[in-house]
């Protein structure tokens, strides 16, 4: 007789929780259909902060291409500088040439994400 009264009262958690998610996602799609004036503008905030966010990535990915075109091989050194002021510095070109290589790999990665963000947005 145990297992007959707990079943039913699993059934209502579930009816429970099934109706909890399908009032969220009509409250939801109200939002997108019928947005206020204080969402939109929100949204529009949150939006400034991701395309200015794509814009210094951005300028960061072109100063690091006319960095890698002005380079001769002889005369670039890397430097590491730390909160603390400590600083690290490299000339060696083979060095330099790896660490600009992650550096633009890894930036670009950034880059590529923040785009599809700005894509995805809606407002």
């Amino acid at each position: 007789m145990n297992t007959v009264k707990t079943a039913p009262n699993k059934a209502k958690q579930n009816g429970t929780a099934k109706k909890e998610t399908v009032q969220k996602t009509s409250t939801k799609i109200d939002d997108i259909l019928n947005p206020t004036a204080d969402s939109r503008m929100k949204k529009l905030e949150n939006f400034n902060i991701l395309a200015e966010k794509h814009k210094f990535l951005t300028q960061k990915n072109d100063d690091l291409q006319k960095f890698i075109v002005s380079s001769d091989g002889m005369k670039e050194k890397i430097v590491l500088k730390n909160a603390q002021g400590f600083t690290f510095e490299a000339s060696n070109s083979q060095v330099i040439e790896k660490v600009i290589y992650v550096i633009k790999e890894e930036l670009q990665k950034i880059t590529d994400h923040s785009e599809k963000q700005v894509l995805e947005f809606s407002i």
